[in-house]
């Protein structure tokens, strides 16, 4: 199971370069400012088009989603999904895209919120 305490440091090892913002947070090992910062990072890749990055940050949030705490899980539920539903919502082709890379339980998680009015 990954702990709130780890998601700092996971997110530093599959994604280096997200380690300069993840330096910029105050050391609380604030699980939702962590996982704010990574959706922020992947809104990033999303509007510069890097689709093969914003995959990867996906299948991370994904891993993350399926092993994590419950507060790990409800970090990715409601900062990082919300934080992308701005974006997913959108009808550009990229938005679209990023929309089809949803799978598995984030896929299931995004259907819910956006079908019973969670986001």
């Amino acid at each position: 199971m990954i702990r709130e305490s780890e998601v700092i440091n996971i997110l530093g090892e599959k994604i280096p370069e997200i380690n300069a913002e993840l330096e910029k947070l105050p050391h609380t090992g604030n699980v939702y400012k962590s996982v704010q910062c990574f959706a922020d990072f992947t809104k990033e890749l999303i509007h510069t088009g890097n689709l093969k990055g914003v995959k990867h940050c996906l299948n991370v949030a994904e891993t993350m989603l399926e092993d994590g705490s419950l507060a790990v899980k409800n970090a990715i539920e409601n900062v990082f999904l919300f934080s992308l539903s701005a974006v997913l919502d959108l009808t550009s082709p990229v938005s679209q895209a990023v929309k089809e890379m949803l799978r598995g339980p984030l896929r299931k998680e995004y259907n819910r919120q956006t079908t019973h009015g969670g986001i």
